[in-house]
């Protein structure tokens, strides 16, 4: 068999090559299995305010090159601290070659005690003054351990805010206040993980309903793992207490530093974010805004999977959401000269159509790829009808409404509703407040059909009263077996005067799957703001504690409608449980290429690159190729199928499936310069003479 071993070590040596000239810095290489580390722990730092907190460093326990390492704040959630998960997490990261800091959070782990009576602000400006110091601690603590030309800063739920707040405010002066008046240091690179930028809109639905969580923060005592600020809190309370979200959202933007959504529009970080589909508290809609209202020239990427915030956990997810992240900090930290910048902007994994493959820990999710943050496509439009159906057909005449009651007992309030504890008792709130649910279902899809982007639900409503919620919720329903729930949303309403006929939009989370042949959709609007993340229903926001009753309408002049995004064939999709090539002797790995019986016995390849992701190759078919071709890519386009790389090359059977092998143990050992690179792999059909491509699959070589 002719060996493509004669490109492997040349190439791998030239792109190293290429990574050291462009970097002003460079680091030493990185073993293939990682650096041993120093651990300094329980640093006390004071920052300017006299505050006091404790910060872990972990770094290699090698010498840094002449600048010093690149530096990686990690921050962790939401009540937390640093020895919570964001440990092995910095413990992973330092191995490759940076100094990571992790910290006790204002109000969190061993702040509490060194500081009596001072709370969290909760992610507002005295959060992100103590980032920012905290990088400049690091620097006079520890004299040429790091380099402040490199700063990146990532993390989870609130360490993702502070993540975005970096990206916002990095090298910008801060709004007056009593700490500081200097410009904060430049941030290279941001990677927040289920956190969106403004959690100013998040924890009031943009002015219109209170978020469930923060009602409890609001009347939280101080306790062993969050103590918040009283003023902060009682702020939240007068606004609560007034049923008025309008207003603490407004105090909420106007609070200085705290909403920094609007300076992204210009900052030129690097943001890598991770969104989970049905996070608890939050949808992805408005970090993928924040993404695209970014400058065109700051790099930026979005990936869309599960994990966290009460949704599943699934292995392969998180480990390539792992290795993608990795990937990123390497381009703008070390300048790796991989363009990851130059991939997918958008890469989503499919949300399983089975529940029981949504909640398992080891299923393989479809992938798709997407060029527009806005995940734009031309709708199709269903229409609510009389018979509980979802038609493509609007209505001809007037159907009669459905009526969506919230019943509140007289003199139940939020105070009854916390002392209920019905917030955390679905059966409980349901028997305050009943729910109310009217359901609208398609017929069954005749071909398996891809749904990828933001639906959105127009309502026509007559409401009896100036103050009502309406929520929505869509779900698989398969011929046999448990509904999956894909998107959800809704709104809280407030008019004026009078009760006012309306039509209102709900804008739904965004979503990728597939709806397989023989199943239907189905979307229920109902009263009550609820959302499922993993295997339990819980409240996102508050109920209006005010009864109303609110007809939906189905008139040729005011019909009810969802406009749903959807693409047709199920994109191709390349699949493996792997996301890296042990060196210098890898496993065989198996890959699975996925589509839909309608491209039965279309003709496929795969395609490979050691260079990158991009620039994509625009195909005739509107398909985007995110695959850069090399001397490699070559030599294993002329061996697919070969035992070396089985399946690279077929035709798709009945389902449009076809099985491969990615066998380079045939020709191991493979040269250990391939450390820290990839192999990217990407699908190519040729569907009715036309060439289709799918999302590109990365393995790293470690």
């Amino acid at each position: 068999m002719p060996s493509p071993t004669r490109h492997l070590t040349p190439l791998a040596l030239a792109l190293s090559l290429v990574a050291n000239l462009a970097a002003q810095c460079p680091d030493p290489p990185t073993p293939p299995a990682g650096f041993p580390l120093t651990v300094v722990s329980d640093q006390l730092v004071t920052y300017t305010d006299l505050y006091r907190t404790r910060a872990d460093l972990r770094y290699p326990s090698v010498a840094p090159g002449s600048c010093g390492w690149p530096l990686l704040i990690a921050v962790h959630g939401f009540p937390g601290s640093k020895a919570g998960p964001v440990g092995a997490q910095a413990a992973t990261l330092a191995q490759l070659g940076y100094c990571v800091v992790t910290y006790d959070v204002r109000g969190q782990g061993a702040a509490i005690a060194l500081n009596p009576g001072r709370g969290t602000t909760l992610m507002a400006l005295s959060e992100w003054i103590d980032l920012f110091e905290m990088i400049e601690w690091v620097a006079a603590a520890r004299p040429g351990l790091v380099d402040l030309a490199r700063v990146g800063v990532l993390g989870i739920s609130q360490g993702g805010a502070h993540a975005w707040a970096a990206a916002a405010w990095s090298g910008r002066t801060p709004p007056p206040n009593a700490r500081r008046s200097a410009p904060f240091p430049v941030v290279r690179v941001a990677a927040p993980t289920v956190m969106v930028p403004s959690h100013s809109d998040a924890a009031t639905q943009d002015g219109h309903a209170f978020i469930n969580a923060w009602t409890n923060l609001a009347f939280a005592p101080a306790g062993p793992m969050a103590v918040l600020d009283s003023a902060l809190q009682a702020t939240m309370r007068t606004f609560l207490q007034a049923d008025d979200p309008a207003g603490m959202h407004a105090w909420m933007r106007n609070d200085p530093g705290r909403d920094f959504q609007h300076l992204l529009a210009s900052s030129t970080t690097a943001v890598f974010a991770t969104m989970a589909w049905h996070d608890e508290a939050m949808a992805p809609n408005a970090a993928l805004r924040a993404l695209a209202a970014m400058p065109a020239t700051t790099p930026k990427r979005a990936f869309l999977t599960t994990g966290l915030h009460g949704t599943p956990t699934n292995s392969y997810e998180s480990a390539r959401a792992d290795r993608l992240r990795e990937a990123w900090l390497a381009r703008f930290l070390k300048s790796s000269a991989e363009p990851v910048e130059l991939g997918p902007p958008v890469l989503s994994a499919l949300l399983p159509a089975n529940r029981a493959d949504y909640l398992a820990s080891t299923s393989l999710w479809r992938h798709r790829s997407d060029a527009d943050f806005a995940l734009s496509a031309t709708p199709t439009t269903y229409y609510l009808r009389q018979g509980a159906l979802l038609s493509t057909s609007a209505p001809s005449a007037n159907e009669p409404p459905e009526s969506v009651q919230h019943n509140v007992p007289a003199g139940y309030d939020l105070n009854a509703w916390r002392a209920d504890g019905a917030g955390q008792n679905l059966s409980l709130a349901f028997s305050r407040i009943p729910l109310s649910s009217h359901a609208y279902l398609t017929t069954p899809f005749a071909v398996d059909t891809e749904l990828a982007g933001i639906p959105r639900l127009e309502l026509a409503v007559t409401p009896n009263h100036t103050r009502f919620q309406l929520n929505a919720r869509l779900e698989i329903v398969p011929s046999s077996g448990t509904p999956q729930v894909i998107a959800q949303g809704g709104l809280g309403v407030r008019q004026t005067g009078s009760p006012t006929p309306a039509t209102i939009a709900i804008e739904l989370s965004a979503i990728a799957c597939v709806v397989p042949a023989g199943a239907r959709l189905r979307l229920s609007v109902r009263n009550h703001s609820l959302v499922i993340p993993s295997a339990a229903e819980t409240f996102r926001y508050l109920p209006y504690f005010a009864s109303s009753r609110v007809d939906l309408e189905h008139k040729p002049g005011a019909a009810s409608r969802l406009l749903l995004p959807l693409r047709g064939a199920p994109n191709l999709d390349l699949a493996t449980a792997a996301t890296e090539i042990a060196l210098p002797t890898p496993l065989p790995i198996a890959l699975q290429l996925r589509s839909s019986s309608s491209r039965a016995g279309a003709p496929y390849v795969l395609l490979s690159s050691l260079l990158g992701q991009g620039p994509a190759l625009a195909l005739p078919s509107g398909d985007l190729l995110y695959l850069q071709l090399d001397a490699f890519s070559f030599e294993l386009l002329g061996l697919a199928g070969s035992a070396l790389l089985p399946g690279f090359a077929g035709v798709l059977d009945a389902s449009g499936i076809a099985n491969a092998g990615l066998h380079l143990n045939l020709i191991a050992p493979l040269p250990l310069e391939l450390s820290g690179l990839h192999l990217h792999l990407a699908p190519l059909a040729l569907e009715n003479g036309v060439l289709r491509a799918g999302a590109p699959l990365e393995l790293l070589f470690r």
